[in-house]
């Protein structure tokens, strides 16, 4: 529970322990509906602005350009590893000295 002291621009009253928090929904019988997946999954849903907002410290920020930074520098080294593998396998054997290379059936 969270006194009025512990959040900041709260205009409600303090919570009560023991009182019910609100009206519980009505209760579907399980059989009566099965839910739609369907729909849930694509209905459109928009979040709720609370006012909440969060204020990062300059600690904070300067981790999160650090960890940026480094997620970066790792996919541009996968990018890299992809292309020299893929131009490794493109190539057709250039550069690969005749010891390596396979006869085709062609050159017979």
């Amino acid at each position: 529970m969270l006194d009025k002291d512990q959040v900041k621009d709260w205009d409600g009253e303090p919570e009560v322990k023991g009182a019910p928090a609100s009206t519980p929904p009505p209760v579907q019988p399980a059989a009566a509906t099965r839910p739609d997946i369907g729909a849930m999954l694509m209905s459109s849903r928009e979040a709720i602005p609370t006012g909440e907002h969060v204020i990062l410290t300059p600690a904070e920020v300067a981790a999160r350009k650090k960890r940026n930074g480094w997620i970066a520098l790792a996919l541009g080294g996968f990018v890299v590893l992809v292309f020299v593998l893929t131009m490794a396998k493109v190539g057709g054997g250039t550069g690969v000295p005749e010891v390596y290379r396979i006869p085709s059936s062609s050159s017979q």
